[in-house]
């Protein structure tokens, strides 16, 4: 039922009718339902496209009159003067169109994904239906695939990411390990619970969709639950749980250096501590959007959009290697410091680089494999 709310008010927003308390209730309900945030995104731009031009069109009619003219068929005369559309016709035309474009939205969907992930996906299930023991499938820095484990289980693996479960997979547990990042779309199944392994914690299912990111080295592992519901367990305190809601992510340092910016973090009141007396420190807070456009920056690499708000330039670094697959080296200490919001979609790396310079005086030198930034 919210989701057809969610329609209509979606409706009326575009038609310029909602009121600000429906715009509120849209955010809120938006909120609660972070899975819709793509399909409405996609919705929006197909109804933002551009429309013909009124003169070619009328052309466009003139020339199929005359054809039907030519074939000896009647065409009926068209009411010379077009009356103001009414407000109930005008909701009807984008009802209509939405459902159009819900039905579009998703071909639309279905193909971009097809065309940023699946052209691994060949490969992936070679290398998975390779002999051994054990099942594993990586994705090079700028590269991400899409694979379908033997259950039915849909992950999304992004770059620089590797998954391993052994042959035994959906026998009894379904176990799989993470070193990286992937969003996971599990098929429920409550006689086999679905475990995920990281470095520093194991998450549980039934059957849910959510992200996770684990990267070697990095200091902190994140868990984002879009739906459903997942256990969190501790490596080093197998006894203590954590249940995550929707709309909820978990973060727990990998490791001691990280306890101070996290713990910066919950002084700020950006998140709650769960526990701040051993190891590891971990907090529990709500995911983030994009202010523009609603998206759930924890998986908007999966719509092709790599989202950083104040990020230091060391850090967002990290990101761009995985993401154009590059090296990039810092002359000095002083850049590396600096902090930067942006989103980039399609840019190139020069492109990238050329909007980050608007934003932080810097100069940078390129090669095939490295980028070199210094201050300017």
């Amino acid at each position: 039922m919210s989701k057809n709310i969610i329609w209509e008010l979606i409706a009326k927003k575009l038609s310029g009718e909602a009121t600000p308390q429906e715009l509120v209730e849209l955010e809120k309900l938006l909120r609660d339902h972070p899975d819709m945030h793509y399909p409405i995104q996609t919705v929006a731009d197909l109804w933002h496209h551009p429309t013909p031009d009124s003169e070619d069109a009328q052309a466009a009619f003139s020339l199929h009159e005359e054809r039907m003219k030519q074939l000896g068929v009647s065409i009926e005369p068209a009411v010379e003067t077009i009356q103001p559309i009414s407000r109930v016709l005008r909701r009807r035309s984008i009802y209509l169109a939405l459902s159009m474009a819900v039905l579009l939205s998703c071909i639309v969907g279905y193909r971009y994904r097809a065309s940023v992930f699946n052209r691994n996906e060949k490969l992936a299930a070679e290398k998975l239906a390779a002999g051994g023991d054990k099942s594993e499938i990586s994705t090079r820095y700028g590269s991400r695939t899409k694979l379908l484990l033997p259950d039915g289980t849909q992950v999304w693996l992004n770059s620089g990411s590797k998954l391993s479960y052994n042959k035994s997979y959906g026998n009894g547990t379904r176990e799989v390990s993470l070193a990286g990042e992937a969003y996971f779309d599990v098929v429920k199944n409550a006689a086999h619970p679905f475990i995920i392994h990281t470095v520093s914690i194991d998450i549980k299912v039934l059957g849910t969709a959510f992200n996770v990111k684990s990267f070697p080295g990095e200091k902190n592992t994140e868990t984002s639950l879009i739906r459903g519901s997942i256990e969190v367990t501790f490596k080093n305190r197998p006894s203590e749980k954590i249940i995550l809601k929707p709309n909820e992510k978990l973060i727990t340092a990998n490791e001691e250096s990280a306890k101070d910016s996290l713990q910066q973090q919950a002084v700020a009141g950006k998140a709650k501590p769960v526990a701040e007396k051993e190891e590891p420190l971990v907090l529990v807070s709500h995911l983030t959007y994009q202010p523009r456009d609603s998206t759930v920056i924890e998986t908007s690499w999966m719509e092709n959009k790599l989202i950083f708000r104040s990020e230091t330039f060391e850090e967002l670094a990290i990101k761009m290697e995985r993401w154009y697959g590059i090296s990039i080296r810092f002359a000095d200490q002083e850049i590396k410091l600096k902090r930067l919001t942006g989103v980039f979609e399609n840019e190139s790396l020069q492109q990238a680089l050329q909007a980050l310079q608007l934003t932080t005086p810097f100069s940078y030198k390129t090669n095939k494999t490295e980028v070199i930034i210094s201050s300017k």
